[in-house]
């Protein structure tokens, strides 16, 4: 274990590092920055709940089992979210590792930078889930069989690969999807290396083998909720360019949504000149296996079962696109500097507005709401004796008022069903009139 710390960290120890020292100062910044901004969302306090129960939820196991010991040094919720920027500083670590160990140094450099100021990046790394755990995780898998295809005979990036695998299914199972681009890419290295192949398939078995508890879980637990999205096509597929790169949230009117056409045409265009290049490697392939096949198992289970099209499952992918965006763009500054110069000031303008839009948005990109530490606060500084608080949701738990609402009064809470919207006034008027008798301003 000790040997693959080593291993791990043995760039930070070379001359030369001071790039990516800087490039991970700017990822703390930008990670800590405002990070309390905004209050949390469903999500986050399900996070809570889920960390103080241990639960195998839906197999996401790993994150929950970090997070239960992190809770009892604070609950406070900036502590909180200190475990998801750990992660995301680890995947601008690891992205840095694989584009330089693919590539070259200016790759890994320009890719940790286009993934430090993500607006997608930033916004998960300030949540209390588990997305940068596995994104970073999924990273870890990628780099030790990308060490271990080019040096088959050493054991340690195989290990890596195996555990980073494992544990990045047990963080969320959506991580299976690499399986696929995993087996295509060892076939094509050792198509005609049969027993080479085969040590590797056994190696592969392992992870499979492995992972068979959360396959169960994610199958006991399927349909228990499920968010409604829109079934994704073409134009959506475009939007998600636009929001792993520059622009998370929907860009306002009226110039905005021009230039961020413009720029997730570039975008598209960079990585097409990556991947399409007479002179392509082997090494770009593997990235744009992991990037797009991931991806499109998310278009193409949201086509035929139902959507799952969305922005912080296909986050995943999202490391490897980066890394295309970075190849292309190296590509295009070699073929016409003055080119690449004009897409790079673009590029950075519009992640420079996108910036500006997440750090001042009191609305999360995705939409969802984080209205109740300010309906908490409100409440709390208009206490009075003998008020009783009434508080109707169809979340189920009364929690994400509890965790903010310090004051005395009494909670009533009502757990409304999803599905029973065709009389809610009346149904809440019964449930009024059933509390018990109290002087308060109800």
């Amino acid at each position: 274990m000790f040997n693959a710390f080593q291993w791990f960290i043995y760039p930070i120890k070379q001359k030369g590092r001071f790039p990516l020292l800087l490039i991970l100062l700017l990822g703390c910044f930008f990670y800590f920055y405002r990070v309390n901004f905004r209050g949390l969302w469903i999500d986050e306090f399900i996070s809570v709940l889920d960390g103080h129960k241990m639960s195998f939820n839906k197999g996401r196991l790993l994150y929950y089992a970090l997070l239960n010991p992190w809770m009892k040094i604070s609950d406070n919720e900036v502590c909180l979210r200190v475990q998801a920027i750990i992660f995301a500083l680890l995947s601008l670590y690891i992205i840095y590792r694989l584009g330089n160990y693919l590539f070259s140094k200016k790759v890994g450099l320009l890719a940790a930078v286009l993934l430090t100021i993500s607006p997608l990046f930033i916004n998960h790394s300030q949540e209390i889930r588990y997305y940068t755990m596995s994104v970073g995780l999924g990273l870890c898998g990628c780099l030790g069989l990308a060490h271990s295809l080019k040096y088959p005979e050493q054991k340690l990036p195989r290990f890596i690969w195996v555990v980073g695998r494992i544990l990045s299914f047990y963080t969320t199972p959506l991580n299976a999807a690499f399986l696929l681009p995993d087996i295509l890419i060892l076939w094509l290295k050792f198509k005609f290396k049969i027993s080479r192949l085969i040590s590797y398939l056994l190696l592969y078995l392992t992870i499979i083998i492995a992972s068979i508890p959360v396959a169960i879980s994610v199958k006991s637990d399927s349909g228990s909720h499920r968010v409604m999205l829109p079934t994704p096509g073409v134009r959506e597929i475009f939007r998600e360019l636009r929001i792993m790169t520059v622009f998370a949230h929907p860009p306002p009117l009226p110039y905005i949504p021009l230039l961020i056409q413009v720029v997730t045409l570039i975008i598209a265009t960079v990585i097409l000149v990556a991947i399409i290049q007479k002179t392509r490697t082997q090494e770009v392939i593997w990235v744009a296996l992991w990037g797009i096949i991931p991806a499109a198992s998310i278009f193409v289970f949201s086509n035929i079962f139902y959507s799952i099209w969305n922005s912080r499952y296909l986050i995943i992918s999202q490391p490897y696109f980066i890394l295309l965006v970075a190849i292309g763009f190296f590509k295009v500054f070699d073929w016409q500097k003055i080119i690449g110069v004009v897409l790079a000031v673009i590029y950075m303008l519009t992640v420079s507005l996108g910036l500006v839009t997440y750090y001042t948005s009191s609305k999360r990109y995705m939409g969802a709401l984080d209205h109740y530490r300010p309906v908490a606060q409100l409440i709390e500084s208009q206490d009075r004796d003998g008020d009783i608080i009434i508080y109707s949701t169809d979340h189920g738990t009364s929690f994400t008022l509890t965790y903010y609402y310090r004051g005395p009064a009494s909670m009533y809470f009502y757990r409304r069903e999803k599905t029973d919207k065709s009389n809610v006034p009346a149904h809440l008027k019964n449930w009024v009139e059933s509390l018990p008798p109290v002087d308060s301003r109800i």
